[in-house]
C-alpha cells in the first residue's frame, strides 16, 4: 500500500527539526509544498486558498 496523500506531508514532518529541538525553515517550507495537492483535490472551490498558501510559502522561502 502506497500510503494516503497525507503521507509524503507526514514522512516531511520528520526533517524539519534539528537534532537540538529546531525548526528549520527550509525543511518545514519543503514540507509545507507538499500539502498543496493535497488542497488542490478539494476542487476549483479551493483554489484561492491554494494559491494563498504558495503564495506565502515563496515569499517565506526568500525571507
Amino acid at each position: 500500500m502506497e500510503g494516503t496523500v497525507f503521507t509524503p506531508c507526514l514522512e516531511g514532518m520528520k526533517n524539519v527539526k534539528s537534532e537540538e529541538g529546531q525548526m528549520l525553515t527550509k525543511p518545514f517550507l519543503d514540507t509545507c509544498k507538499l500539502i498543496l495537492p493535497v488542497i488542490e483535490k478539494f476542487g476549483a472551490a479551493m483554489t484561492l486558498v491554494k494559491s494563498d498558501i504558495g503564495g506565502n510559502i515563496s515569499v517565506r522561502s526568500f525571507l
